[in-house]
């Protein structure tokens, strides 16, 4: 299993888009949503700096699926 890496706001952004993940709704949080799969992802508003490693494995763990599937987005 590969090391987590920080990864910044508009990356995971993308890698959401590429999942599948659509956002829904921004208020504290913006909201992604997997229309197959029915998963809610909250995601905080944009982050001066990378997104920290262990909101990073939470997300990911959320998703379901492996760090090289994320990592591969």
């Amino acid at each position: 299993m590969p090391r987590l890496r920080p990864v910044g706001y508009d990356e995971l952004k993308r890698k959401l888009a590429r999942a599948g993940y659509v956002p829904v709704r921004k208020s504290k949080h913006t909201i992604y949503f997997h229309p197959t799969k029915e998963i809610t992802i909250p995601i905080p508003h944009k982050h001066p700096r990378d997104i920290p490693k262990g909101l990073l494995n939470k997300l990911i763990k959320e998703m379901g699926i492996s760090r090289e599937e994320f990592y591969g987005l």
